[in-house]
């Protein structure tokens, strides 16, 4: 604090002119005197700036002020002139009177008008008027406004020592070091809030204790716990609050009796909380405005203090920890009672009695629990705090982890004192919230939150769900889906959420305690039992932490940032951590945006070592085996090892053109290795004596892709194992003497398509496991030792992970961070989770009230089944090959297995058919209902070059050579079809009979064609190229030649710059869906060809979308991406003025990336893209209907469902869509039913409430 406050008030005094002021303002005892005294102490300074004239008249508090002033005006006298006091026979006034005449004659005079006069602890008006002598003067005050008139330069002091300076004064009367302090030292500073006063009276009282202080730690908890509570038996919190009693009540009692009332009220508040204007509206009922003005005449008084918080775009207010102590003691308990009371009453008709619709204060949400606990009121937590609306609110507010700590903390409340009722229903709905936590922060993140939606889909009947379906019921206007859900099996993650994004973790000795990295260099110890964290700094706010390894002990950790700095850490014993934890939860926490007013604007560094490389960036860092010494590895070549003191053990220069990315220890720390990312080369160095020297170098052929994992195998000692974004490397060698030879690399895991990278990995601690997560979302574990396939799989989109050896309970805990959530899976050392596959599915959706759905899945057997209402009909024989694509049509299923061979099995007869055999991978599949004298049912196929193989029954099979390389065929008519090839061709085919004719084609040189849609009058087929280009084709009956063809004519074309995925036209063709791979939705008006809307809310790929029938007259729109299902009124966003402002968008985080489509081979790529033949039965069934009426219901409950979110009015509803790797859903002709299959094998069948 004083060298920054020294340097500011130093150059604010070499400004200063005669007859201006300086401000020294903040609360008695932040060392305002010190600092003055500290920047005087320069002679030559005060010789060039003041010409040796310095007069400092310190005014007191136990005389009246007038009297105060005349003696202050003798002391001044005598100063100027070094003569004795005049005698006491003279009458005041003409004393006085004399006195400032004479001074004011002096100052004014041009040898001393550059005099600084400074006026300590100035607290009336009437002495900065008499002192006016319009030379430079300093003023040292808690209260502003004496002053305010004479527009000084105000220096605020609220934030008193830093750490450093805590700890150095603390080191200094202890004859010690600084690392020689325990943590207490440290955490007495936070308590002290760098209170100079209060720190240097501690340090007074430690140097009487020394001897003791050093060598045991008791005396050190007996004074912090004694801060802590304010205990006034500890001597020097006796004296410091007798000190301080005197000048509070002073402060006090000059205020408006309006004022003091209000004032008083703050007493309810908790220390450290950050107060809004809203919240002081409603506790004192004034505008803001008022309530402003009202703050600002008590900071000036140093009885509150203010800042700008810049996320809240508002001032907040705060008052220091010993004034609401001072203010505590003036009121009885009752008193405090009655207070608390007040506050809830005055919530109470805020809000009109709904708690739901409390004030977004950044307060209320969180302390709304303390406020009604200090008033008694007990009957109201079950009303508040199981009301489904206050929840949401809640968490929107305050966050999931303070809604759960408050459900913990007012349990006795909140069941009525355990009535084993109300104790089920908590125990139900903090299980809801637990289990489904990912699912509530990932979408309060998005601003959709919406609990009764989530919990229909809760798996558990209950209070949870029960309440949440009548719910529903109830709020006809909004669209809400029922998730039935057919378990397979379910292996949820445990998931907590975090006050921060996560960028790096690492699990400490302790599986309770996780150390989380952030992008603004903070670090925190995350505590998964009591909720509650301890912030690590030191590292530049502007950085981000990559990296954090913890010792083998676990006494210390280290971290690595961006900016290529390394720093140790020690992590405090359990006995501190846990008393320091079962505390009340620190505003910091328990406020989204809280700011710190009392605490140092100068960031502490909690670090204990600095590890860095001059002018170099360090890129990697490691402990040895032992965790006795510390390696790192730069961008430069550098190789250098430290002990865990900083001091250099090892130094090696491999090659300034080297770019060593990674480094490791093997052979108990004999052996270091690093990685040059750009040659793929692996050097090793040997340790020989003290120093490594270089013995070997190998090849790894990583094809300069870039490492995301490099580390030893536990538990061995000559292997090493690296991920790079493509594969998983298993490396091993033998070592003779000083030398290593036999380089053994094998391959364990490898990603499945191009689009698809590795994002981090992890091995477990006993080395048998290696875990990676890849940007498709998707958490692979696979055998070390053998890498055939993952032994299980999880879905996430992590962006770091760690693990967990739990030996006792024989698993490993895998932990993988998401955002701002931390995702935790149990995986068992022996055999493997339930195992995971990809499993394709098709069925046929009936309508509502309908015949049950039909549904065929390939299972882990290896065979396909069929179910009806979950009950298996029909399966396969186990096939001899793995399963590439699955397709149901009528009553028989279509399958191809990566042999190349498509086959036909018949549901009821069960009869299985090979029908066509290709050399190649099959990568098109398509069933056309054309006109035939036996069959109208024909399949086309193609393999992996332009020829295409249809099949029409046994006995024919016929082939249609250099057809080009299809990616999508659309049947026109009973004797037509359009093709669209990679390349951009479009031709329009006659069929007759085994004879394919082209009849019109439209060449895009240059294109490259991903995707195809055709409406469902046949009269538009829009086309995405991967260029951006989205191309609107009119077919057109062309009459004017004989026989008359269809021809293609190009309607619109228009470019995009993001990434296209997929397309849909509306039945009524009206409308062009378009969807890209950043999530976004563009909504094209095909009759003007213009995007009358941009829907944004996804976050990944559109994989799928599906217009609802258009004779419910509603434009429905259903979009699919791997996350979620979202269900969007388009008739509420085509009339929306565009905002002038740019929307703020969802930030697309690196850790969640979006997942690629590869057009002519992804499985479900085949049932997107004939999407249309769905379409086409949707809209006739669904025209076929007997009664008008059905078509009116349906009209009827689409037509008046509003938006929840006023900002988006468009999205109707939002359902997660369960873990499924092709993010496919099937649908009813009606619109009603939606079903998926996810990666356990589970079906999820979506519902719509409200629709019977």
């Amino acid at each position: 604090m004083e060298i920054n406050y020294m340097k500011q008030l130093q150059n604010c005094l070499e400004e200063l002119q005669p007859n201006e002021y300086i401000v020294l303002h903040g609360m008695k005892g932040f060392g305002k005197s010190s600092l003055t005294a500290s920047t005087l102490k320069n002679s030559k300074f005060i010789r060039n700036i003041f010409y040796n004239e310095v007069y400092w008249i310190k005014f007191g508090h136990k005389r009246s002020v007038d009297e105060d002033i005349l003696i202050q005006l003798n002391r001044l006298y005598h100063l100027v002139k070094n003569l004795e006091i005049l005698p006491d026979s003279y009458k005041p006034e003409s004393l006085k009177d004399s006195l400032i005449h004479f001074l004011q004659d002096y100052f004014s005079r041009a040898k001393h008008c550059n005099a600084l006069l400074i006026l300590d602890d100035v607290c009336d008006k009437k002495i900065i008027d008499t002192f006016d002598f319009e030379c430079k003067t300093l003023v040292i005050t808690a209260d502003l406004d004496v002053v305010l008139e004479k527009r000084p330069c105000v220096i605020e002091m609220n934030d008193g020592f830093t750490e450093a300076e805590t700890l150095g004064l603390f080191a200094k009367v202890l004859d010690t070091e600084v690392e020689q302090l325990p943590v207490e030292a440290k955490l007495i500073n936070e308590e002290c809030k760098g209170m100079p006063l209060l720190i240097a009276m501690f340090s007074a009282q430690f140097e009487e204790f020394k001897h003791d202080m050093k060598l045991h730690s008791k005396r050190w908890r007996y004074y912090l716990d004694s801060l802590r509570n304010k205990d006034e038996k500890n001597q020097v919190i006796k004296k410091f609050l007798e000190k301080q009693e005197a000048i509070f009540n002073m402060c006090i009692d000059q205020l408006p009796l309006e004022m003091r009332e209000h004032y008083e009220e703050l007493v309810i508040f908790r220390e450290d909380v950050n107060i809004t204007p809203q919240t002081l509206e409603i506790l004192w009922g004034g505008s803001p405005f008022q309530v402003e003005e009202m703050m600002l005449d008590l900071c000036h008084k140093s009885l509150a203090a203010k800042q700008w918080n810049a996320e809240l775009r508002s001032y907040i207010y705060g008052v220091h920890d010993l004034l609401l102590c001072h203010l505590r003691k003036k009121f009885s308990e009752g008193e405090l009672v009655e207070m608390h009371k007040s506050l809830i009453e005055k919530y109470r008709k805020y809000c009109n009695g709904n708690f739901s619709k409390l004030p977004a204060d950044n307060y209320s949400y969180s302390y709304i629990g303390y406020h009604l606990e200090q008033a008694k009121l007990y009957d109201e937590f079950p009303n508040i705090y199981l009301d489904f609306d206050f929840i949401q609110q809640a968490i929107i507010h305050s966050g999931l982890n303070n809604l759960l700590i408050d459900l913990n903390n007012y349990k006795k409340y909140i069941t009525k004192d355990y009535d084993q009722v109300y104790e089920m229903r908590l125990i139900d709905l903090e299980k809801f919230l637990e289990e489904q936590s990912s699912v509530i922060a990932e979408h309060r993140r998005k601003n959709c939150l919406d609990i009764v939606q989530i919990a229909l889909s809760h798996p558990y009947e209950g209070y949870v769900k029960d309440t949440a379906t009548q719910l529903a019921k109830e709020r006809s206007k909004y669209l809400y889906i029922f998730h039935a859900k057919k378990l397979r099996h379910m292996d949820m993650p445990l998931s907590e959420e975090v006050l921060t994004k996560v960028h790096a973790l690492c699990f400490t000795c302790d599986p309770n305690l996780i150390l989380i990295g952030n992008g603004r260099g903070e670090i925190f110890l995350w505590d998964i039992f009591y909720k509650r964290q301890k912030v690590f700094t030191g590292h530049d706010k502007n950085c981000c932490i990559k990296k954090i390894i913890i010792s083998n002990e676990g006494d210390c950790f280290l971290s690595l940032d961006d900016h290529g700095v390394v720093k140790l850490f020690r992590l405090f014993d359990d006995e501190n951590y846990k008393q320091n934890n079962v505390a009340v939860v620190s505003p910091r926490q328990k406020q989204s945006f809280w700011s710190g007013i009392f605490t140092s604007k100068v960031p502490h560094d909690d670090s204990s070592v600095v590890f860095s490389v001059s002018g170099e960036i360090i890129l990697d860092m490691t402990f040895a085996h032992d965790s006795s010494s510390v390696a790192a590895c730069t961008n430069k070549g550098t190789i250098r090892i430290w002990d865990r003191r900083g001091n250099i053990l090892s130094d090696h220069g491999h090659s300034p053109q080297s770019n060593l990315k990674n480094i490791a220890f093997t052979m108990g720390s004999n052996l270091v290795h690093v990685m040059d990312e750009i040659h793929g080369v692996l050097i090793s160095y040997c340790k020989q004596g003290e120093e490594f020297k270089y013995i070997s170098q190998y090849n790894v052929d990583l094809q300069k892709k870039k490492i995301i994992l490099f580390c030893s195998v536990p538990e061995q000692n000559n292997s090493l194992f690296i991920v790079t974004e493509e594969k998983a490397v298993y490396v091993k060698w033998f070592r003779s003497h000083n030398h290593i030879h036999s380089y053994n690399k094998q391959t364990r895991a490898s990603v499945e398509n191009e689009k698809t990278v590795y994002v981090c990995a992890t091995l477990t601690n006993d080395g048998r496991y290696i875990v990676l997560a890849d940007s498709s979302g998707f958490i692979n574990i696979w055998n070390t030792d053998v890498g055939h396939q993952p032994i299980a799989t999880y879905r996430s989109r992590v962006s770091s992970l760690d693990t967990y050896w739990l030996r006792e309970e024989e698993c490993h805990i895998i932990c993988g961070s998401e955002n701002q959530l931390l995702h935790k899976w149990k995986l068992p050392v022996e055999g493997s989770s339930t195992s995971i596959r990809k499993h394709l599915f098709d069925a046929k959706v009936q309508n509502f009230g309908d015949a049950p759905d039909t549904i065929v899945t390939e299972t882990l057997s290896n065979t396909i089944i069929t179910l009806v209402d979950d009950n298996k009909i029909a399966e396969t024989e186990p096939i001899n090959a793995k399963i590439n694509n699955l397709i149901l049509y009528a009553e028989k299923i279509i399958y191809v297995t990566d042999k190349g061979i498509v086959n036909i099995f018949n549901i009821r007869s069960k009869e299985n058919i090979p029908v066509l055999n290709f050399t190649s991978n099959v990568e098109l599949v398509e069933i056309l209902d054309m006109k035939r004298d036996r069959n109208n049912d024909i399949l086309v196929c193609r393999g992996t070059d332009n020829n295409l193989k249809v099949w029409e029954n046994v006995k024919l099979t016929y082939l249609i050579e250099d057809a080009g390389y299809i990616i999508a065929i659309h049947k026109v008519d009973k004797e037509c079809v359009v093709t669209v090839t990679r390349n951009g061709i479009i031709t329009i085919w006659n069929i007759n009979g085994t004879n394919w004719v082209r009849v019109d084609i439209v060449k895009n040189p240059d294109s490259v064609s991903i995707y195809s849609c055709l409406s469902y009058h046949k009269s538009f087929l829009a086309v995405l190229n991967e260029n951006g280009d989205v191309v609107l084709y009119k077919l057109q009956q062309n009459t004017m030649s004989l026989p008359a063809y269809i021809k293609i004519i190009e309607y619109f074309r228009k470019k995009y710059t993001q990434k296209l995925t997929c397309c849909e036209i509306s039945q009524n063709e009206k409308y062009l869906a378009i969807g890209f791979e950043d999530g976004d939705i563009s909504i094209i008006d095909t009759s003007t060809s213009e995007e009358i809307n941009k829907l944004s809310f996804h976050t990944s790929s559109v994989i799928q979308l599906c217009w609802a029938p258009s004779v419910i007259e509603v434009p429905i729109l259903l979009s699919v991406s791997s996350d979620e299902l979202v269900w969007w009124n388009i008739a509420l966003a085509l009339y929306i003025r565009k905002p002038k402002w740019p929307s703020i968008r969802i930030n697309r985080s690196i850790s969640t990336p979006s997942v690629g489509i590869k057009g002519n081979i992804t499985p479900n790529m085949t049932t997107s893209q004939s999407i249309d033949s769905c379409i086409f039965n949707m809209q006739n069934q669904v025209e076929d209907k007997d009664t008008k009426s059905d078509i009116d219901k349906e009209t009827k409950f689409w037509k008046f469902k509003e938006g929840k979110n006023p900002n988006k009015p468009a999205l109707l509803g939002v359902v997660e869509l369960p873990s499924n790797f092709f993010a496919k859903v099937c649908i009813s002709t009606d619109f009603t039913k939606f079903v998926t299959v996810d990666i356990y094998g589970s079906v999820s069948t979506f519902t719509l409430c409200g629709y019977n």
